[in-house]
């Protein structure tokens, strides 16, 4: 007897969003969770160029 592989759905998370929008920090901050869960360390930075607003690995700041 073989055990099949479970498939686990991908999920599609945004890693920036524009600074301007009102939701784009509250979303990325949600999505900061999620990949937190899943074993990422990542934090939420403001990038100036390009104004917007990242998701980036603690030690890329």
């Amino acid at each position: 007897m073989s055990i099949a592989p479970v498939r686990v759905p991908q999920i599609s998370l945004p890693r920036e969003l524009p600074a301007g929008s009102t939701r784009s920090l509250s979303i990325l901050d949600a999505a900061v969770e999620v990949l937190r869960a899943a074993g990422e360390d990542v934090h939420v930075v403001y990038a100036a160029h390009g104004d917007v607003f990242k998701i980036v690995p603690r030690g890329e700041s």
